[in-house]
């Protein structure tokens, strides 16, 4: 009877058993790297943290503006107690085109029932330039610039940011737009355009924008021929106010006495 023990044992470790799991439950996704509505400067992987606790997780595909990826398992999630960590090495591939992308991530569990998770998220350059007003660069916001001409030039010249098209250029005196730029060389992502001026001294502010970031020159003091005009500056200002003060000042003393 020992010997038939043993061997009943040992026939039942090695007999094929078939099981059979019920699930009913899709999978669970925590989280995602990309986010939904996230800004980045590069994306160099792509991350799914997700769960199933009836059959396990069969695979993880991220779709992003058409373009497939499937994810492999990695561990258990740092950063989700309790789910799995899917991921996509992007580090010699990484998406970096500044835009807009859309993604959808599909997890499958080993019973084929899918739960899928859809958003959007933008790459990202901060925009940077420079700003000319007759070919003379703008460095500070309250720089005089002197014309021989009413007309006056603008140009614009993107050194990194977005892609051009969301990227718009104008001048504005008193708060009103009052010329806007065309992007006329888009090889070295300049923009231009010009204004013709009444005699006198303008304020301006020149900018432009990217829809997030906005580079902006503002108070630009624009001298234009044709009339006799004094610029008066911060510091005369405040000197002509102090000799103003001083002579009210003696001026009362004097009544006073």
């Amino acid at each position: 009877m020992i010997v038939l023990g043993i061997a009943l044992i040992a026939i039942g470790a090695v007999y094929p058993f078939v099981t059979l799991v019920v699930d009913t439950t899709p999978p669970e996704i925590a989280g995602t790297m990309p986010k939904n509505g996230g800004v980045y400067a590069q994306l160099t992987a792509l991350d799914v943290h997700c769960r199933d606790l009836e059959s396990g997780i069969k695979s993880v595909q991220m779709v992003i503006n058409g373009t497939s990826y499937g994810l492999k398992y990695q561990a258990a999630s740092p950063s989700y107690p309790g789910y799995d960590w899917w991921m996509k090495d992007l580090s010699y591939t990484p998406i970096n085109t500044p835009g807009k992308y859309t993604y959808t991530v599909t997890v499958t569990n080993n019973a084929g029932l899918q739960t899928s998770l859809s958003g959007t998220f933008t790459i990202y350059t901060q925009l940077q330039g420079k700003w000319y007003i007759n070919d003379i660069e703008i460095t500070s916001s309250s720089q005089t610039i002197y014309s021989q001409s009413t007309t006056v030039s603008f140009k614009f010249q993107k050194t990194a940011g977005i892609d051009d098209k969301y990227i718009s250029c104008w001048v504005e005196e008193g708060g009103t737009k009052i010329l806007t730029l065309s992007l006329t060389d888009s090889t070295n992502h300049i923009w231009t355009g010009s204004y013709t001026f009444t005699a006198g001294t303008h304020n301006l502010a020149i900018k432009a924008h990217d829809g997030t970031t906005t580079i902006t020159y503002s108070i630009v003091g624009l001298t234009i021929p044709g009339a006799v005009v004094w610029v008066m500056t911060t510091q005369q200002a405040l000197i002509l106010a102090g000799v103003l003060a001083l002579v009210a000042g003696a001026v009362m003393r004097v009544k006073k006495y």
